[in-house]
């Protein structure tokens, strides 16, 4: 067994250390009872860690116990009092204990146990990944002290029943499971961590992507869809060259007076509240509300559900918008204009549809606030009319 143990400064060799039985250890286990050299920059430190360790109750004297308390002593060499840092013990040391504890406790029992199954170390591995004792030399100082420790902790004796027989020769089977088992537990942990980091990357690249796309088509004061999502979709509907398009042109009336009297920020405020109104009861008719600048929207029902209809959704966003609007200011009134076009698709181009709509627009402003107008071919006139208040 000496010719493949791991020394004191972990090399395999023939010189090193014959693991012998040692006498057993009092519950006062001082890390200066390790075995392997301590250089004397890390001197303070070891001590740190010592009185700590002194400072703690007793949790008994078995094996399991005092294997704790030499693995604890081991982890904590590297204790910065100054600056608070555990080294490699991820959590207060009396936890920390408690923990080596019940690990320590694990191993004897394989140690020991009838029939000898080595492979079940690998628990303990696993576990000391999943307590997050993962530093750089947690498992080369915890292997050094089971290789050096644990046969003079459990005892005189040179046999222990089962296959293995001899006692350093269970301890280092023991000892290379636990190793297998924290080395897989710790690469199945950066590779998950691994494939989290990527999914992160791949959700922020989209948030992103979704971010930029929504600020390119969406106004960034109302959150309607913009004046270039408004026009593409109308030149689609205009081209598709079957079925009907129905359109509403709105505009404020008396918006100039209110960012004039209160201020820009009350005029933002009415228009989101307004955008709002306008965009609910668009989506209860199965259209399309924009924004296309200042305080003019419209209203796009790619599928025109005919005339009829179209001034039906006009008048149901007029009602609508001439409701009070509160604002922080008090409560406002406005009130809108529309225009109106019901035409067959493929006939008229987008920007043709629009300017009908614009005109039908300023003939109902011109009979004064809150009417409709409807557009009608060279020849016939836009015939306005009031909406139905509420």
């Amino acid at each position: 067994m000496a010719e493949t143990a791991l020394n004191e400064t972990g090399q395999h060799g023939r010189n090193a250390v014959p693991l012998a039985a040692q006498p057993p250890l009092q519950s006062t286990l001082a890390v200066s009872h390790l075995s392997w050299p301590v250089s004397p920059a890390r001197r303070p430190a070891v001590t740190a860690a010592q009185d700590i360790l002194l400072q703690l109750p007793a949790e008994g004297t078995g094996p399991a116990a005092q294997l704790a308390r030499a693995w604890l002593s081991a982890l904590a060499v590297n204790r910065d009092e100054l600056s608070g840092e555990q080294g490699d013990i991820p959590m207060d040391l009396a936890s920390a204990r408690r923990f080596l504890t019940e690990q320590s406790a694990a191993l004897v029992s394989v140690l020991f146990g009838a029939p000898f199954l080595p492979w079940q170390a690998a628990d303990v591995g696993h576990a000391l990944v999943r307590a997050d004792f993962v530093g750089a030399d947690v498992l080369g100082r915890s292997l050094r002290v089971l290789i050096l420790r644990l046969p003079g902790l459990i005892g005189t004796c040179a046999q222990v029943p089962g296959r293995h027989g001899d006692l350093e020769q269970r301890v280092a089977a023991v000892t290379e499971a636990l190793a297998n088992g924290y080395v897989r537990a710790l690469r199945d942990r950066t590779l998950a961590e691994q494939e989290s980091i990527r999914r992160a990357e791949l959700d922020a690249q989209r948030i992103i992507s979704e971010q930029l796309r929504h600020q390119a088509t969406h106004d960034a004061l109302t959150g309607l869809p913009n004046r270039a999502v408004a026009f593409a979709r109308l030149s689609a509907a205009a081209g598709a060259g079957d079925g009907r398009i129905g359109l509403c042109y709105l505009d404020l009336d008396g918006f100039k007076g209110i960012n004039d009297r209160y201020g820009h920020d009350a005029g933002d405020e009415l228009l989101v509240t307004v955008a709002r109104r306008i965009g609910r009861v668009a989506r209860e008719h199965g259209a399309l509300a924009a924004r296309i600048g200042g305080d003019e929207f419209i209203v796009l029902a790619e599928s025109s559900p005919g005339l009829a209809g179209m001034i039906a959704l006009a008048a149901g966003i007029l009602a609508e918008v001439s409701r009070p609007v509160p604002l922080r200011i008090g409560r406002v009134r406005v009130s809108a204009c529309a225009g109106i076009v019901d035409r067959a698709a493929g006939a008229p181009g987008a920007t043709t549809l629009v300017t009908d709509a614009d005109a039908a627009l300023y003939q109902a402003k011109s009979c004064g606030p809150g009417r409709w107008a409807v557009f009608e071919p060279v020849g016939r006139r836009a015939e306005p009319s009031r909406h139905a208040r509420r």
